[in-house]
């Protein structure tokens, strides 16, 4: 990696992480009193409605990503007619998307009482309630097309620090909303606004960084290349559409199964999961521009190496954090909420631990497809995912309640896109067989789980009760399971190198 792309992980990283945690804890602090002043039911009814809403979003899928794809040689070249004639592309197409994303949301009014096994206990009127969220999520669509330039030059710091700064603002007013009023309208008001402002104050910040896209009316790009971008939308639509049903069903099939109110109490563990991997993504997002960047410049034989050492990063890192969820998920979620009726059963923590390790090793290869371009090859996989996983989770669920609809997912996952993403890499990329990756995938899972028995058996023998045992056995599980992993590694060129890399990224960030 070169020395700039170097600098701009070390910063995008540093301050994506920095801003994750502040975000992290007001969130949290905002679900406790969400909790507090509301119910599970609220909290059920929002995540339906946020799945439903995730699924519908199929109108934006692949134009983002063919767009920003189709951007990182313009920039890496300093091309700047070709990033004008994009950006505009973009702003017309999301114009698009927001009305589609309208009229796609008003069309499901009409089967939400199919939706929704049992009427949730709110007081609000549950249609009025979508149609916030529904508000919410079609604003997104507006402005937001700016942050795709200043990602593609690898500043995604500043898209980091607008993103916490009004994070901060809607957590404070949510719980200043919860508190004074108790109002869940008003509560959503605020949910819909300040993302909204964010995307506006973002919008004039990339006018203001790159002032050329004002300078003059943007040419129209050439019908070659207009038709090559929407060739990769089209394989996009479907890769993706299959991606946001796999994601995107499980609290829609929970509501409808087993009700509404077995979504709210999952919602506090997904908002955990979500929370720890948002540091994960914050970090390892800022390699995404970069490996881009890498991806259009470089041989087969660095971008085969820099993978290497983004799988095995992804596999320490969410290898770590699905262990110590496995082990002190429950614990936490006690001494968090303090009522036992917000427990769920060990077999669905697992399920739920299973997707988290499964989708984070998977990012390495999905990042390297994305970014090499690859929309149109293997653009069924998800799709085929997602019916398997409707399929599977209705029969699994049958059989083992609600662990039955999350194990459904991985496995949907692992036999689709999870095979097939490797694959295209390899051959397409690296000219190499693809069994190597899944000889280190499996090598790797072993080592995970055996580090899982080994830290079980140890903190089982810590005796200590409440938070001080709690902080104990997080500190045996974080020191025993890194040092395995260095055994484990230390001896091999990957390791070697990442230890090179952590260095120049700390050097990056002394020059940031």
């Amino acid at each position: 990696m070169g020395e700039s792309r170097t600098k701009n992980v070390a910063r995008n990283s540093s301050i994506a992480l920095v801003c994750q945690v502040i975000y992290t804890l007001l969130n949290f602090a905002c679900r406790t009193i969400f909790i507090q002043t509301l119910n599970e039911e609220y909290l059920g009814v929002g995540g339906l409605f946020t799945n439903i809403l995730t699924v519908l979003s199929f109108a934006e899928l692949g134009i983002g990503n063919a767009i920003i794809f189709s951007m990182y040689r313009p920039v890496a070249i300093g091309d700047r007619d070709k990033i004008k004639s994009l950006m505009a592309l973009y702003e017309q197409a999301y114009r698009i998307i927001g009305c589609a994303m309208a009229g796609a949301g008003l069309l499901v009014i009409p089967f939400l009482g199919f939706i929704i096994k049992e009427p949730p206990g709110i007081r609000e009127n549950l249609v009025l309630v979508y149609l916030l969220y529904l508000a919410g999520t079609v604003s997104s669509y507006f402005f937001v097309y700016k942050k795709s330039i200043i990602s593609a030059h690898q500043k995604d710091y500043v898209l980091s620090l607008y993103q916490v700064g009004f994070s901060i603002l809607q957590n404070l007013l949510q719980i200043a909303a919860l508190l004074l009023t108790g109002s869940f309208l008003l509560y959503l008001a605020i949910h819909i606004v300040c993302p909204f402002l964010g995307n506006v104050f973002v919008s004039k910040t990339a006018d203001k960084m790159y002032p050329y896209l004002k300078d003059g009316k943007a040419l129209p790009l050439p019908r070659e290349e207009r038709r090559d971008i929407f060739k990769n939308v089209r394989a996009l639509v479907v890769y993706k559409l299959g991606g946001v049903v796999l994601g995107g069903t499980d609290n829609i099939l929970i509501s409808a199964m087993l009700g509404v109110s077995w979504v709210g109490i999952c919602s506090n563990y997904t908002l955990v999961i979500t929370a720890f991997r948002a540091f994960v993504s914050a970090a390892l997002a800022a390699f995404t521009s970069s490996v881009g960047n890498l991806n259009a410049m470089e041989s087969a034989e660095k971008k085969e190496s820099v993978f290497n050492k983004l799988l095995l990063i992804s596999v320490w890192i969410f290898g770590f954090l699905s262990v110590g969820l496995l082990l002190m998920f429950q614990d936490f979620i006690t001494l968090w909420l303090s009522d036992g009726k917000y427990l769920l059963p060990f077999m669905a923590v697992f399920a739920l631990v299973l997707h988290v390790y499964v989708d984070g090793v998977h990012h390495a290869a999905y990042l390297y497809r994305t970014t090499l371009g690859y929309f149109v090859q293997g653009r069924l996989a998800p799709l085929a995912a997602a019916v398997l996983n409707i399929a599977l989770s209705i029969l699994m669920c049958n059989w083992m309640g609600l662990a039955g609809i999350f194990f459904a997912t991985s496995i949907s996952l692992f036999l689709t896109t999870g095979i097939v993403d490797p694959i295209l890499v390899y051959r397409k990329a690296f000219n190499k067989n693809p069994i190597i990756y899944y000889l280190k995938y499996f090598a790797y899972a072993l080592l995970v789980a055996g580090i899982y028995f080994l830290l079980k058996y140890v903190i089982g023998l810590i005796a200590v009760a409440g938070i001080l045992g709690f902080a104990a056995k997080l500190a045996v599980i974080a020191v025993l399971f890194n040092l395995v992993f260095v055994l484990a590694f230390f001896k091999t060129k990957n390791f070697r190198e990442l230890v090179g890399m952590a260095r120049g990224l700390i050097k990056g960030l002394g020059k940031s």
